[in-house]
């Protein structure tokens, strides 16, 4: 009876080692570690990796060219040319840290540096000459009438002094200029326009580049580059509460915004957009809240593809949901589908769309020369659910401004009567790791994962063998002693 007991502990002892470990033990470990990498503590890789990625974004820039400036100036359609795309590196890092151990938080600003790409962006150079509304002249006029109507006659008289060259509503630059390099703005007037308006540019120059106190320059991009941005977050670590990594607490001190009419609409969630929770199931809300636009972000699945041979979740997101109303500014006109207003946000009449009018279709008519495309122009999210990795990610925008016609404004009497949303630019932020990265959470999670998977079964089926062989050579041993004649 020796051999069927031995075997039968040995068959025992394989199938709870298969059974524990396979089932219990690893997948627990598993668990454990990559709740564990996922803490943005000050001492961990992780962290490194937050605050400092070592790879860059790719930052694209298309610029919308008005090819018929002249006579949209005297209200007729406006005929656009997309330009682009301008590439770029983006190093999006995180500076001036403060870690709060006691709330488990830490607090940082971004910062995000931009190299031209020049061979990327060949056949273009940046030289192209570019055509399209004047925010920054435009964007005044708009503003003054919303919080000082009564100064719009100030501005009118202001505008010939601040833009001695100004003749129409467009502005006509290279494209380094209207993206990087900046536009003149003339403060040397000692005119009383001039000098109101331009103590204003003065008290609040934060979006301007400051030559001196007399000339400053305005972009639409190049106060960003290469500078801390002065916005604060507030995240959780996620040492205490793992599945809350990165989750925003806090933005420029507020735990909730006020720039939208409803309180839905303004509270903070969502990560900082750099690092999401691990363990992703299709019904995760990967929300995201930003700074530039001044509000959380809902995502949305779409379904499970595969991606360097790794599973993946495909995610995609709007602007803004049609069951979203406290986004609309001004409830006697609220904007039409998938438009933003970020004016309070911005403290500019900017209008935020995904490109090409994308999900926001209704806007099409105002002009001519877009064509969007499901493709090329929506939000698009990969996520390996294990880890919460982004994989590859595609944010996409468009920034547009109203054109109409201003009666007591020069260069804007003879516009169209109608108001029409004018694109100015997109751009694309977006990432896709290649197969080394991907190769390394195949080689360092998925690896082991497969190992252990077919590891158990052998040890549960090597398990079920040996006592299978015990009830074997137990039945046979008695059945022996019963055919044994006594002696």
């Amino acid at each position: 009876m020796g051999a069927p007991t031995t075997l039968t502990v040995t068959g025992i002892v394989f199938l709870s080692m298969g059974v524990f470990i396979g089932w219990f033990a690893f997948p627990r470990m598993i668990h454990n570690k990559i709740l564990e990498s996922k803490a943005i503590n000050p001492r961990s890789p992780m962290r490194q990796m937050w605050e400092h990625p070592p790879i860059t974004a790719d930052f694209k820039i298309f610029l919308f060219n008005v090819t018929n400036p002249e006579e949209a100036q005297k209200g007729e359609k406006v005929i656009l040319k997309e330009v682009g795309p301008y590439f770029y590196h983006e190093w999006k890092f995180k500076e001036d840290l403060e870690d709060d151990s006691k709330s488990d938080t830490v607090e940082f600003s971004f910062k995000n540096t931009f190299i031209f790409d020049e061979m990327m962006t060949l056949p273009l150079t940046g030289e192209e000459i570019i055509t399209m509304p004047h925010l920054a002249m435009l964007g005044m006029v708009t503003m003054t009438k919303m919080t000082k109507p009564a100064a719009i006659g100030l501005i009118n008289k202001a505008i010939p002094l601040l833009y001695p060259d100004q003749t129409n509503a467009f502005m006509t630059a290279t494209a380094n200029d209207i993206m990087w390099n900046g536009l003149d703005i003339n403060c040397t007037s000692s005119e009383f326009p001039a000098v109101a308006v331009c103590t204003q540019i003065r008290q609040n120059s934060a979006s301007l580049h400051k030559i001196n106190n007399n000339h400053f320059k305005f972009s639409l991009l190049g106060v960003k580059n290469g500078t801390v941005e002065s916005n604060r977050y507030v995240v959780n670590r996620g040492l205490k509460m793992p599945m809350d990594v990165g989750q925003v607490i806090r933005f420029n001190g507020k735990h909730k915004m006020d720039v939208w009419p409803g309180d839905e609409c303004n509270r903070i969630y969502g990560t900082d957009t750099t690092i999401f929770q691990p363990f992703i199931s299709t019904d995760t809300n990967l929300a995201s809240f930003s700074g530039d636009l001044c509000r959380s972000l809902n995502t949305d699945y779409v379904q499970e593809t595969q991606y360097n041979g790794l599973k993946v979740f495909e995610y995609t997101a709007m602007l803004v949901k049609p069951e979203e109303k406290c986004f609309c500014l001004n409830k006697k006109k609220c904007l039409k589908h998938g438009a933003l207003d970020l004016t309070n946000c911005s403290g500019s009449p900017i209008i935020a769309t995904l490109p090409h009018f994308y999900k926001s279709e209704e806007y099409l008519k105002d002009v001519d020369g877009l064509s969007p495309k499901d493709e090329n122009h929506r939000i698009k999210m990969y996520f390996e659910p294990m880890t919460g990795t982004p994989l590859l990610g595609y944010r996409r925008m468009q920034f547009n401004m109203f054109l109409k016609k201003e009666p007591k404004i020069t260069v804007m009497k003879t516009l169209n009567e109608e108001e029409k949303l004018v694109p100015l630019f997109w751009v694309e932020e977006g990432i896709a790791l290649n197969k080394t990265w991907t190769s390394q959470i195949k080689n360092k999670l998925y690896l082991p994962i497969t190992i252990v998977k077919y590891a158990k079964f052998v040890l549960v089926a090597l398990g079920i063998v040996f006592i299978i062989l015990a009830v074997v050579l137990n039945y046979n041993s008695v059945k022996t002693m019963e055919v044994t004649p006594n002696i």
